[in-house]
């Protein structure tokens, strides 16, 4: 594959930024992976056009489908991806993988990453503009990670997202009225899907305990990029306030059948102030096992039905969510 070099000098340390161009087909980023390393990629900045006269500039996550379907479909990389997305090779493959914001990727193979605007290089001639991304070795401390296991506590349990609080328009809706969640990136109950799972709850991310509340099973933990993580739903703590928590630590035991995670701007002496809802001041999109948290979810999908957890019978009210589709 024809490779031009982005706007980076070549990099072995943990981040590196680089500038992508619309008007060229691989850039090389100089970021370089081992097989197997885990990495992430995230949008900073920037915006970029297929077509300067017609159409107008997008971010990384490319245009929205009511305006990629009016632009002519015969350029795209992979016609499974909209127009302006962010596309992803690795070493000297052609493989070409659409990339999503924040999303925790596992290197193919050795080598150099490669980036581009998802429109086939005899068609770039009429593009216009850039994106700058972040490239980050590990998993970020903004991601999450499931927070169910086994018994034996080794093995990552999968889950179904069983409710989420924002509709479509990113609003936080809770029953027929609006609720705090409302300054929430996001909020969703989470339910694994097997039987053979343990009542701890591992922390699906590092942080600071900050608060603690005995009577909903809450704790908040400050992240790195000073945002709060709400788990909820716990009979008992096993994490003191002002703890240091590692990713994967037990912080309690689970007494209901699912577990509430939620994002807010509530650190340990502000109150709830609106926070927007598609990134956090340090750049990322918070993730979930590296799907993108996107805001909204279909709504009147799914159904209810009894679950037994604890000698107690729960009605649960299933919705499909956007992105979410669990390890």
């Amino acid at each position: 594959m024809p490779v031009h070099p982005a706007d980076t000098a070549p990099s072995h340390r943990p981040t590196a930024v680089a500038r992508l161009s619309a008007t060229k087909g691989w850039q090389n980023t100089g970021f370089t992976v081992e097989e197997g390393e885990t990495y992430t990629v995230s949008y900073l900045s920037g915006t970029w056009t297929v077509d300067h006269r017609t159409f107008p500039r997008v971010g990384a996550d490319g245009y929205a489908a009511s305006v990629d379907s009016r632009i002519h479909q015969g350029c795209k990389l992979n016609d499974r991806s909209p127009y302006g997305s962010l596309y992803l090779a690795e070493g000297t493959g052609d493989a070409a993988l659409p990339v999503a914001q924040g999303e925790i990727l596992h290197a193919s193979r050795a080598g150099s990453v490669h980036l581009r605007i998802n429109d086939v290089d005899r068609c770039l001639a009429d593009n216009a503009g850039s994106v700058r991304v972040k490239l980050s070795r590990g998993i970020p401390a903004t991601a999450l990670t499931d927070p169910f296991r086994d018994d034996s506590g080794a093995r990552e349990v999968p889950y179904r997202v069983v409710q989420g609080y924002h509709n479509k328009e990113g609003r936080c809706v809770i029953g027929r009225g609006p609720d705090h969640c409302a300054n929430q990136l996001f909020s969703v109950d989470l339910e694994p899907t097997e039987r053979a799972v343990s009542a701890n709850v591992h922390s699906p991310a590092p942080g600071t305990v900050r608060w603690r509340d005995e009577e909903t099973g809450c704790l908040g933990m400050e992240q790195a990029d000073g945002m709060n993580l709400t788990v909820c739903h716990m009979s008992s703590f096993a994490v003191a306030r002002g703890a240091s928590v590692q990713r994967n630590e037990v912080l309690g035991v689970r007494r209901t059948p699912w577990l509430h995670l939620s994002v807010d701007d509530r650190t340990a002496d502000r109150p709830f102030r609106p926070v927007p809802l598609t990134a956090t001041p340090s750049g990322w999109d918070h993730t979930l096992d590296g799907a993108s948290l996107t805001p909204g979810h279909k709504d009147g999908t799914g159904g209810s039905e009894a679950v037994q957890w604890a000698g107690h019978s729960y009605r649960v009210r299933y919705e499909e969510w956007e992105g979410l589709e669990g390890p």
